[in-house]
């Protein structure tokens, strides 16, 4: 926190009204120190106050956050803002809002703020690119026209059940509807710069014309009507949750083929010359191994979030991280061994999970699993996912860490081009306190997203394998003799097994 803020902070935190004007015609010189605000000011939990009036000055951030009683703020001519959020300020509606001369203005968040029935005329702001409206429960409808809006996100808003508007952003390109269970019809075939759609909830889409190369409707499993009509760019489809759809079109698309297990027999396609596939629904297992402490059970748990993927197609065996120092090094591989055997049809993949490069605890573990339970043929179906990489994003940066990798030792090289290969994700923490951060609501929001990007990505990557196939290891009686075996053999402590762990228990698996 800087200085300027916490000295704002002092000043204002416990009273009714702020007002500071920056003409020197009308400023108050109680508070003149004030007057030269510039760079970010946050405006957060002031309980008391009412109203908040900020004129002319050259702040480019603001944030008003979980101020209970605001009901009104003015803040004309603020010409240097750029970013402007409003959140959890239960009281302010959008008549009690005046933001005149926002020239500049490119970001704009309004969460939480249950009054907000409408929102603002976007043409009072002739920069504005981004927009989030979230969680404003009494939103009906929303026109989002007149803007140069390139980026679009509405969530959680439970009444809102029609949005307009679209033939006029012309420059649109990201577009996000989640969460909005009244909304189950959205038309967006007018913005033909849409690159990215994400929704939710939809019994009809039509997202002819765009420029959207892949689209999921995983979540809308209630969808019975998808039109996709001359969509030049879109080359994948996943319809893997859409048990309802009945009328498929997308004549006109480059789509060649497209995957309907999952869809209604009858479902109704076109063009007729699409290349249909339809399986038989199989359950597909991925284990996660690795070091305590590596990251692996927040990888379990982001990848169980169960909105995205149909239940069922997935199952996710975590089992107990290597190194935990309440069990033996035995005891461990056999609490492995029962996560392996809790899938007797067999296993689509293994990730191997660490939390930086390999270092010797790794490759020792790595190894030890490997050649104490897989034996041979495992490594064809392993995958190592690198967390907390928070480059995740960037291509070159996972292959600049990879390639460092490699040329750490021969050894490491070895391990890296005996399986699939590497996976960057993050997955930073969204348990986030308000004493630990003063922009803790923000961090939490930005790292769910990260999370939520990770967790696409890892999908992604597996949907692209052949999860068809399936490792099958040997029975219960081989893979205890094989990891006492393998114990003896390299003189690690003695055996001390329980006899619990010997019975081939029921794992608990998070299914996605």
């Amino acid at each position: 926190m800087s200085k300027e803020q916490e000295k704002f902070n002092t000043q204002y935190s416990n009273e009714k009204e702020i007002v500071i004007f920056r003409s020197k015609s009308i400023f108050n010189f109680s508070k003149s120190e004030f007057t030269n605000l510039k760079g970010s000011l946050k405006i957060e939990g002031f309980k008391n106050l009412g109203k908040v009036s900020l004129k002319e000055l050259k702040l480019t951030g603001l944030k008003i956050n979980d101020c209970s009683q605001l009901n009104r703020f003015d803040l004309s001519e603020l010409t240097k803002l750029t970013s402007l959020t409003v959140r959890d300020c239960p009281k302010l509606t959008p008549d009690d809002c005046s933001l005149i001369k926002l020239t500049s203005l490119k970001s704009l968040t309004i969460s939480n703020c249950s009054r907000f029935n409408k929102i603002f005329n976007l043409s009072l702001f002739p920069k504005l690119e981004s927009l989030s409206i979230i969680e404003s429960s009494n939103l009906i409808t929303f026109d989002c026209s007149p803007s140069g809006l390139t980026n679009l996100e509405i969530s959680d808003c439970s009444q809102l059940n029609q949005i307009t508007g679209f033939s006029k952003l012309p420059k649109l390109d990201s577009l996000s509807v989640i969460n909005c269970p009244k909304l189950t019809k959205l038309n967006c075939s007018s913005i033909k710069t849409l690159i990215e759609l994400e929704v939710s909830d939809l019994e009809e889409l039509n997202c002819s014309n765009t420029s959207i190369e892949e689209l999921s409707l995983n979540l809308c499993p209630n969808i019975t009507k998808l039109t996709c009509l001359n969509n030049k760019k879109l080359n994948k489809l996943d319809l893997s949750n859409c048990s309802n759809l009945v009328d498929l079109n997308c004549t006109g698309s480059i789509l060649t083929s497209v995957d309907l297990s999952y869809c209604p027999k009858s479902i109704k396609v076109e063009p007729s010359d699409l290349i249909i596939t339809q399986k038989k629904e199989n359950i597909r297992n991925i284990l996660l191994v690795g070091c305590t402490g590596g990251g692996r059970s927040t990888l379990a748990n982001v990848l169980s979030d169960t909105n995205n993927f149909k239940e069922s197609a997935y199952a996710v065996i975590d089992t107990i991280g290597v190194g935990d120092t309440k069990l033996s090094t035995e005891n461990t591989l056999f609490k492995i061994a029962e996560g392996i055997l809790s899938m007797p049809e067999g296993i689509n993949h293994v990730l191997y999970v660490i939390n930086r490069r390999f270092i010797g605890d790794e490759i020792s573990t790595f190894n030890m699993i490997r050649d104490s339970i897989f034996k041979s043929g495992i490594l064809d179906y392993l995958t190592i996912v690198r967390t907390r990489f928070s480059n995740f994003r960037n291509k070159g940066e996972c292959e600049t860490d990879m390639k460092k990798m490699r040329e750490e030792n021969e050894l490491i090289a070895e391990i890296i081009n005996s399986c699939n290969g590497v996976v960057h994700v993050d997955n930073p923490p969204i348990n986030i306190i308000e004493e630990d951060d003063d922009d803790y609501k923000d961090r939490i929001l930005f790292n769910k997203n990260a999370r939520k990007k990770s967790r696409n990505k890892l999908l992604t990557y597996l949907e692209e394998k052949n999860m068809d196939e399936q490792f099958k290891s040997e029975n219960w009686e081989v893979l205890c003799n094989e990891i006492i075996e393998y114990i003896r053999n390299n003189n690690l402590q003695e055996l001390e097994i329980d006899p619990d762990i010997l019975k081939l228990s029921e794992e608990a698996c998070l299914i996605l």
